[in-house]
């Protein structure tokens, strides 16, 4: 991963109705770098559909500027359009595969449209449907395939012109959590081989911890968040950030443990480690024992990883002097953690250090 290969400046996006005017995209710059898996987050509404879709121009902003590779896409028209399109492949939600046509027609269809002699296009639907794992349906049609297999046929058909950027519009939210798995182990797979930049949207944070590397979060039309999916989980700096990971590791506090922190108001010794990275190797719990003579139970924890990075938490009770857990808590932080003081019905979140 290197240079950007997306790039947004200042794009601003309205829709108008004779009753309202509604701003989906709000002076939005964003970067996405040539050969990563670049996710978009957000709640229905937030903008996230006309964002990705104002990347081939099926959405044309007011104002401001977006670059694919080296082309201003918003000042394109006509044939010049067209051949930019061909570089930016697109999956959707409901496959939108044609039902009059097999697989193999389905896969072949813009190929055709781009005018590839008949001899090149069977090669490349054979090698596709290779890549895919549909070698053996390419003579049915998209009635008689499963919803995994149907968006396995829209991947190969956006691939058939050899694009440089992949969109994945909601592409496995039709899809149940076993085959949305594989799916989504397909498209990492594609992006390594063929080193293709993929940029999806999504309403599901497990779909960004399973294989993104880069997300944004978007609220009403704006990026409010944006880095490294690592960074995202164990450091985020808005609540909608914070209730999205508290769904992808099913982190919630048990009901039990709850009432446990809720009868300790104002105490200040009750606290919660995220950790990530190199941090989860560290021999924590004994270093706070031994170097700050504190005295550490443990009572929840939690380990989870994104992609290879270990990620987890741990809720404990820390018992010494208010001088010694603070210089611990310090500590904590110098290792990259972030800490949570849970002193009863609010928690103070205090950020790790950059």
């Amino acid at each position: 991963m290197g240079t950007a290969i997306v790039k947004f400046h200042n794009v601003t996006k309205t829709y108008r109705s004779k009753d309202q005017t509604v701003t989906a995209l709000r002076n939005i710059n964003l970067e996405i770098k040539r050969g990563e898996i670049f996710g978009i987050i957000g709640l229905s509404g937030a903008g996230k559909s006309t964002l990705l879709r104002s990347i081939n121009r099926l959405e044309i902003p007011q104002s401001g500027s977006i670059i694919v590779g080296d082309t201003e896409m918003t000042t394109l028209t006509g044939k010049n359009l067209r051949l930019a399109r061909r570089k930016i492949g697109m999956i959707f939600q409901h496959f939108n595969l044609l039902s009059s046509r097999t697989v193999y027609g389905n896969i072949a269809f813009p190929l055709e449209v781009a005018g590839t002699p008949p001899a090149e296009i069977k090669k490349r639907v054979l090698e596709l449907a290779e890549l895919v794992g549909l070698s053996d349906k390419l003579n049915n049609y998209p009635a008689q395939l499963s919803g995994g297999q149907k968006q396995r046929v829209g991947i190969a058909r956006a691939l058939a012109n050899h694009p440089e950027i992949l969109l994945c519009d909601e592409a496995t939210s039709a899809l149940d959590p076993q085959t949305t798995h594989s799916i989504l182990q397909l498209l990492r797979d594609v992006n390594r081989r063929l080193g293709l930049t993929i940029i999806l949207i999504t309403h599901e944070i497990q779909v960004i911890k399973e294989i993104c590397d880069s997300v944004a979060v978007i609220k009403n039309g704006q990026i409010i968040e944006c880095g490294p999916v690592v960074q995202l989980f164990a450091n985020p700096r808005t609540e909608i950030a914070r209730e999205f990971i508290r769904t992808a590791t099913h982190d919630k506090i048990p009901e039990n443990l709850q009432t446990l922190i809720h009868s300790n108001p104002g105490e200040g010794n009750l606290v919660r480690i995220f950790f990530q990275g190199e941090a989860a190797k560290e021999p924590v719990i004994t270093s706070l024992i031994r170097r700050f003579n504190l005295d550490v139970n443990i009572l929840y924890a939690k380990l989870d990883f994104i992609q290879d990075t270990p990620f987890g938490s741990l809720i404990v009770d820390l018992n010494g002097t208010d001088d010694n857990v603070q210089t611990a808590m310090a500590y904590l932080q110098e290792l990259g953690c972030r800490i949570e003081v849970l002193n009863g019905v609010e928690s103070t979140t205090l950020q790790s250090a950059d």
